[in-house]
């Protein structure tokens, strides 16, 4: 029985990874002068993108899975939706066609003036901590 309870960690749950890619999200991005708002989120295997939006700017963040949980890869704006971009980010070929076709199946819903928002973030950004440090303490 033990064995089973132990085997049940390894499974991937898409519910419990999106969380924690809105979690990690959030600990980048987020501020108490400036909140964020996360989603929406598309995992495939260990690659997922999640858009935000704060204030007037927003933008698409790529994570990838490791041995301690979901790492912040890159940050980006509309660049990151296509599949190519992602794979030369490193997300395997499978995975990047399905995060491109999801994200855009997802972003169709949402609000122009969110995906504006996102579209002013021009270029693709590794270390936010400039981007951090104008939000304030």
């Amino acid at each position: 029985m033990g064995a089973l309870a132990l085997a049940g960690c390894a499974i991937q749950n898409p519910v419990v990874d999106e969380g924690r890619i809105r979690e990690a999200t959030e600990a980048h991005f987020g501020s108490p002068l400036a909140p964020i708002d996360v989603g929406p989120v598309v995992v495939s295997g260990d690659h997922a993108i999640a858009d935000w939006t704060q204030g007037d700017f927003g933008g698409r963040a790529l994570f990838e899975r490791g041995a301690y949980g979901w790492m912040l890869l890159l940050c980006s704006g509309d660049s990151i939706r296509r599949a190519e971009n992602l794979k030369r980010a490193g997300v395997p070929d499978f995975n990047a066609g399905w995060i491109a076709d999801q994200l855009a199946s997802a972003e169709a819903k949402l609000p122009p003036e969110r995906l504006a928002r996102m579209k002013r973030f021009v270029g693709t950004a590794a270390d936010h901590e400039a981007y951090l440090k104008t939000l304030g303490d």
